[in-house]
């Protein structure tokens, strides 16, 4: 373990969800009984059938208590279930009108065969492989045909609804709506213990088993089966647009250890098990029994804690509740999956106000939730960065800026957060069933005030219009988004950004340093195997030899750097995020801009300062900011965060690193980017892949360590930390000064534009996010010693 002079640790291994999505944790077992219960044999089935598990052991048997060595033969229905016609367990997928050849395919593990069966009959005992691969092949295709049958509807509906849908018009023509490159892979015993987990890369799934009772499989809860299809379906939902288009970089879900986009993928994988059982509790038996992990998904369920309740004002609300884990009521736990329960619970909670609004029936509701949460997953994902059809048609950019940046938006600039997902989700509820002269609901539109008022039960009322226009500048602020109702937010709080700031309590560090040589070698291997890290300077050898453990920066280093963020409110701060990447702050002469909220550095210190620019802001002067991320004119120059400190006539100033290149007669090669590459780079870089970092949550007055461990240690992993290059040929004592834009989710300007909030209350236009306006600058200085 590697330790700072402030108490964190850097862990070392790498933890599942960081490269997969979903990994599930349990313990306990003994020896399974094999008698008894249905003649689960191929002569009790006709051809085609086989026998699988109605649901989950604990559901079946009405036992919570209900034993591990259970023979599940015991639960088995007499009915028969369709399996397959084949004689191989894979099969297509069929739609209304459309169908995947080669969609499904189970194994037992990476290294089978699959599994044959001459006279298609798939019936076998509980406790062998070949049942637990039928069993995994039967939820699969059941989720995966409900999946298809209500995209399939939502996409015939849109054009007679009227409203402008993201789901592309070629959407079963040109089958983008599945990846049929290769069948979705299912290893129904893949030899891991107490995981479950999703592979977007290798379009797979991992079942594995309990460690301590190794004979408890977990694939043998169907609940976890369709928790992990569900990331199949929205990492598949999320890259729709970018299939028909022919894109071939991968939007997701959550690339970090722990962000909202991943939250919000574990909420609505839970959803997927609500969707097929309509029970609103997750993975009784596989994680339930055995760990006391499984989760609810409804304030009404006996294991929430005292004081939560179905009722507006006792909801699992925004952000109160991130870091709350039912079964671990008074310990904080920064996990995507706690995190994910508030949105899990409010879809569930809107469901039901729907049913109770529109009298609709459950399944009605749960489909219609369903659309939704299509139309918003391929919006969210688009990296052509049109959103709509109609968009595409007028050739209007309306979210991610543009194809050429789209991803660094979709990740860095602009992610998918609690505000953005429920932001327009909320806007497609409103343009299909809630805008008058609506009818779907009781003959009338569905009543959005009720809506707010749900939304913001649960904290989430964090935006103040529909945002129905998108960020594009050429189409956005056209008057036509629909305002929220202000007094339906009561519970939602929103915060300045002038609030989050370096811990400002006596002897606080600015920052955790990491550059422990061992913690640091393993870091970035880890990094490069999950292909998060780009590769270090031809200066940097991966065995980082000038690694010395001393908790501070020095020349030839890799460095992880947290800032040591505080919360001056008093109210929790969510979602906060740190951005190291090249951003519009210096001018056509590189120097950098001073016109920002801190007004550093000034003329005196080496600064372009307002009064210094006349006219109307142009292309090259601080005032104005890039429309295409520097790519929109060659006076448009994106600089990296990290200026330095040179003595000029007499007197110290700030400027980019390059003139300290020039000052100290550094040759090129000797450059961090090396022959050829960026000056500004020369000396201090943030690594590629590394230049975000995320925090869950702050508690008021209070700063990450104290929130997420109050009476411990914080332990710091790699979506806490930017990581930083510093090159050999540094001098000693040389000061820098990084310039990091940080904001947080429930922001009060992080996200509306003061300018245009007198009139329209408008969201900033996607350009914006190059520059520092919908940002709190932290200026993070340090000096490099040896």
């Amino acid at each position: 373990m590697l330790f700072s002079s402030n108490g964190g640790k850097l862990i070392l291994l790498v933890l599942c969800h960081f490269f997969l999505t979903s990994c599930l944790s349990s313990p306990s077992k003994g020896n399974r009984k094999k008698s008894g219960g249905v003649s689960n044999s191929p002569s009790s089935v006709a051809a085609g059938y086989g026998r699988i598990l109605a649901d989950n052991p604990i559901i079946l048997s009405g036992n919570y208590n209900l034993s591990a060595d259970t023979n599940l033969n015991t639960l088995l229905s007499s009915r028969q279930d369709f399996i397959t016609n084949n004689q191989f367990l894979a099969d297509e997928c069929d739609g209304a009108s459309t169908s995947i050849a080669n969609c499904i395919d189970v194994r037992t593990n990476s290294t089978s065969l699959p599994l044959q069966a001459a006279d298609k009959k798939w019936a076998f005992q509980t406790n062998t492989d070949e049942w637990l691969q039928v069993q995994t092949f039967g939820h699969m295709m059941r989720v995966a045909d409900n999946f298809h049958s209500t995209l399939e509807n939502a996409h015939s509906s849109a054009p007679i609804l009227g409203y402008e849908t993201s789901l592309p018009t070629s959407l079963f023509s040109n089958s983008t709506h599945w990846n049929t490159a290769t069948p979705l892979v299912a290893f129904a015993n893949c030899g891991v213990e107490d995981q479950a987990f999703y592979s977007p890369s290798k379009f797979q799934l991992c079942f594995g088993n309990d460690s301590v009772f190794p004979e408890v499989m977990i694939a043998e809860d169907n609940t976890v089966i369709y928790h992990e299809m569900g990331h199949a379906f929205n990492h598949i939902l999320v890259n729709v647009r970018n299939r028909d288009a022919g894109i071939t970089p991968s939007a997701d879900l959550g690339h970090l250890f722990y962000d909202e986009a991943g939250s919000i993928n574990e909420g609505i994988a839970d959803l997927w098990s609500y969707f097929m059982n309509q029970r609103a509790h997750f993975a009784e038996w596989a994680l339930g029994r055995f760990a006391n992990l499984s989760r609810p998904m409804s304030e009404d369920d006996p294991l929430h804690a005292p004081g939560i309740a179905a009722d507006n004002n006792s909801r699992l609300s925004y952000p109160a509740y991130l870091l709350y884990d039912p079964n671990l009521p008074d310990e904080p736990i920064e996990d995507v999956h706690t995190a994910g329960q508030i949105i899990s619970h409010f879809l569930v909670a809107l469901g039901k106000d729907m049913s109770t609004q529109c009298g609709w029936s459950t399944s009605t509701s749960i489909t219609t939730l369903q659309y939704l949460l299509y139309e918003t997953f391929v919006e969210l994902g688009d990296l052509e960065a049109f959103g709509s059809n109609a968009d595409k048609l007028g050739g209007i950019n309306s979210v991610n800026l543009s194809q050429a940046h789209a991803l660094t938006w979709s990740r860095i600039a602009n992610p998918i957060n609690f505000r953005r997902f429920t932001q327009v989700l909320s806007k497609y509820l409103l343009l299909i069933h809630g805008q008058a002269g609506r009818t779907s609901c009781n003959s009338t539109n569905y009543d959005m005030d009720s809506y707010e008022q749900l939304l913001d039960a649960y904290g989430l009322l964090l935006f103040k219009n529909y945002n129905e226009d998108g960020g594009s500048i050429a189409a956005g602020r056209s008057l036509s988004n629909t305002q929220i109702t202000a007094a339906n937010r009561v519970k939602t709080v929103t915060i300045s950004k002038d609030l989050l700031k370096l811990d400002p309590t006596q002897n606080a560090s600015q920052a955790f340093i990491f550059d422990n040589r061992e913690a640091l070698v393993q870091a970035y291997k880890s990094l490069s195997i999950g292909g998060r890290i780009g590769q270090l300077s031809d200066l940097i050898d991966v065995g980082l030899p000038y690694n010395n453990g001393n908790i501070s920066i020095s020349p030839g280093e890799l460095v992880g750097v947290a800032l040591n963020l505080y919360n001056d409110s008093n109210s929790p701060m969510a979602g906060i995020q740190v951005l190291g990447n090249d951003w519009d702050h210096g001018n056509a002469d590189g120097k950098p801009c001073g016109t920002f909220q801190d007004q550093f550095p000034s003329s005196s210190e080496g600064g372009v300062v307002a009064s210094d620019e006349v006219g109307l802001p142009t292309a090259g002067q601080c005032q104005y900011i890039t429309r295409e991320n520097g790519d929109d004119s060659v006076l448009e120059v994106m600089q990296p965060v990290c200026m330095v400190q040179v003595a000029e006539d007499n007197a110290t100033k700030w400027t980019f690193q390059g003139a300290l290149q020039t000052q100290r007669r550094i040759e090129d090669r000797n450059c961090l980017d090396g022959v050829g590459g960026n000056p500004n780079e020369c000396f201090v870089r943030v690594v590629q892949g590394t230049d975000q970092a995320t925090y869950s949550m702050l508690n008021p007055k209070s700063n990450w360590s104290s929130t997420v461990a109050p009476n411990g240690t914080p332990t710091f992993n790699y979506s806490n930390l930017i990581f930083m290059e510093v090159s050999p040929s540094t001098p000693p004592g040389t000061t820098f000064n990084c310039r990091f834009r940080v904001r947080f989710t429930n922001c009060e300007d992080c996200w509306v534009d003061p300018a245009a909030s007198n009139t329209k209350g408008d969201d900033y236009q996607d350009y914006q996010y190059s520059g520092g306006d919908p940002f709190k600058i932290i200026n993070f200085e340090f000096i490099v010693i040896d």
